[in-house]
């Protein structure tokens, strides 16, 4: 039988949206407060929080997020295979039929896949994130109680 806390931490992602574990991903590296004001909105001290509000806003999806990852595929695996090529890989592991363009593409679906995998199952373990999480949420409550964002803006919080 499972003991409490493992319950405890299996319960505390159910029922939270993909935008908020994602965001709990992005801004796990932050450290300190995150600067807010009513006139500036955040501050520019960590660019984490800049580039998790689209995804909030939009209370993105895992199959909106993976769409975006599918649609940036082909740029990706082309700049992993001229990296291949530039080392000359696919001459030097000849002998295992090493290829800069079948590996360079299995590489990049390979990472897409991990990615969506940790934000999906790694959210219990994203503290500071998700501390970090809940200032940016509380900020966009002041922001929704003052008429600068939509209520639709704060969405992906429930469940949180």
């Amino acid at each position: 039988m499972p003991t409490t806390r493992s319950r405890s931490k299996s319960r505390s992602s159910l029922g939270v949206s993909f935008a908020a574990k994602l965001g709990a991903f992005m801004l796990q590296s932050v450290n300190g407060d995150i600067p807010f004001s009513m006139k500036t909105g955040f501050g520019q001290k960590y660019p984490q929080v800049f580039g998790v509000l689209p995804y909030l806003h939009m209370n993105v999806s895992e199959a909106q997020f993976r769409k975006t990852l599918s649609e940036s595929r082909a740029a990706r695996t082309n700049s992993l295979s001229k990296i291949c090529r530039s080392k000359k890989l696919d001459r030097t592991l000849k002998r295992v039929q090493f290829s800069c363009k079948k590996q360079p593409a299995a590489g990049v679906k390979s990472l897409d896949d991990a990615l969506v995998e940790s934000v999906n199952n790694r959210f219990s373990t994203r503290g500071n994130g998700q501390k970090r999480l809940r200032e940016v949420l509380r900020a966009q409550r002041v922001q929704v109680k003052a008429g600068l964002i939509p209520q639709g803006s704060v969405e992906w919080a429930k469940g949180l």
